[in-house]
């Protein structure tokens, strides 16, 4: 099985460290390119290959769109007596685009989208990079709407001004500089095999192999989870994941969630939000847990993750640090109710994965196993630090000291 990297730009430079990665980790054979000009021909029919593909890494920067309309417009006037055109042409291009990656998403194999910074030639030659900044935010709030596919963050550090390569993306549309490739391989390849490691197109985010460069990887990523306790000025956030987080979530999206439920949510003082970085980037808010104490048990009325942090082992991270307030508590269990919708199987993987089989739709995990079960579970237990809100737990605690 191979993974097909579909781009609008020339990305064969991620090869090296991509495949280090996924095929290290035995979740792929090796790797497949589509080339940029053949790109919506790809996602829109299947390939004479289509059976060996695992899954489809998408790459998109949304100056290329207009990169025939703009390379041969002198710079002076370029961006003026274009502008309307380029406008048009980059509204058009997203709506066809999402369309194509429906499309692709549809025939049933997994798919991972990155849209790039748009800070190449054509960008810094006729001074579109607000335009362009503007759209690639449109087709990624596009495309998180979309079914089957993994939205994935992009890290802004990665794409400073040095790590551009004008030079070459003006010759042979090659945007960065290798040691840019280098660590896009690397962080995509991190999460194209947290997800494929329970297998091939499987979404599951539970039990994964023992893969050694996999582990490496998660240890050296340095992923930080910080809960803190969110109040009314974070009321547009904890909509935001209430009504939209689909794979890792508990009850799967709540679009029908009232106003007066989620007042009630911050105001019972056990909403939480879950902030995350790593050594790459800040990914700030990316999830929820909320809970109440009844008797010996600590339930978690609302668990939701961006898919986005799922492969950096968040999910774990974020158990810990429940660990952790339980015991502060005196509980004996976690427990964790589960109701089934189309999208939220990978919350289920990871649930049996630490706490077996469901009791009257409830998961279980009695606080005198729940670390060792965490630890089974974890592909590098203990690669994560957790910092808790001071009014919760006055403490910054790394898995070693939890138990």
């Amino acid at each position: 099985m191979i993974l097909q990297i579909a781009s609008t730009f020339t990305a064969a430079p991620i090869s090296a460290s991509l495949e280090r990665t996924l095929v290290e980790t035995g979740v792929v054979d090796g790797l497949g390119f589509v080339a940029y000009a053949r790109i919506s021909e790809y996602m829109l029919a299947p390939p004479a290959d289509w059976s060996q593909i695992a899954g489809t890494l998408v790459l998109v920067r949304v100056e290329d769109w207009v990169r025939d309309l703009l390379k041969s417009t002198p710079p002076a006037t370029g961006a003026s007596a274009a502008w309307e055109e380029v406008r048009r042409t980059l509204r058009v291009s997203v709506d066809d685009f999402v369309n194509q990656l429906s499309s692709l998403a549809e025939r049933g194999k997994q798919v991972w989208f990155l849209a790039c910074p748009s800070t190449g030639w054509i960008s810094e030659r006729h001074k579109i990079g607000v335009l362009c900044r503007t759209y690639t935010n449109l087709l990624t709030a596009c495309v998180e709407e979309l079914s089957g596919i993994t939205t994935l963050p992009c890290p802004p550090a990665w794409f400073a001004e040095d790590w551009n390569d004008r030079g070459a993306d003006r010759l042979g549309q090659l945007p960065f500089t290798q040691e840019t490739f280098d660590r896009l391989g690397a962080f995509t390849g991190g999460q194209i095999a947290g997800t494929l490691r329970g297998g091939a197109g499987d979404l599951a985010c539970g039990v994964s192999e023992n893969s050694p460069a996999l582990a490496a990887y998660l240890e050296s990523l340095r992923v930080h989870v910080q809960l803190t306790t969110a109040d009314r000025s974070h009321r547009s956030q904890v909509d935001r994941f209430l009504r939209t987080a689909a794979a890792f979530t508990l009850t799967g999206e709540k679009r029908d969630i009232s106003e007066a439920e989620i007042d009630a949510l911050l105001e019972s003082e056990s909403c939480l939000l879950v902030n995350v970085s790593d050594r790459f980037s800040d990914h700030g808010p990316s999830g929820l847990v909320t809970f109440r104490q009844e008797g010996n048990s600590l339930v978690v009325r609302a668990m939701a993750l961006s898919c986005a942090v799922l492969a950096k082992q968040v999910e774990h991270a974020v158990l810990a640090a429940l660990i952790k307030i339980a015991a502060g508590r005196a509980c004996r269990q976690l427990e964790f109710p589960y109701r089934a919708s189309e999208r939220n199987q990978p919350i289920l993987g990871f649930l049996m994965a630490v706490a077996g089989n469901a009791t009257d739709g409830k998961y279980v995990l009695p606080l005198d196993v729940a670390e060792a079960r965490l630890n089974a579970a974890a592909v590098s237990a203990g690669a994560w630090t957790v910092e808790i809100s001071r009014d919760l737990e006055n403490s910054s605690v790394h898995q070693d000291d939890l138990g």
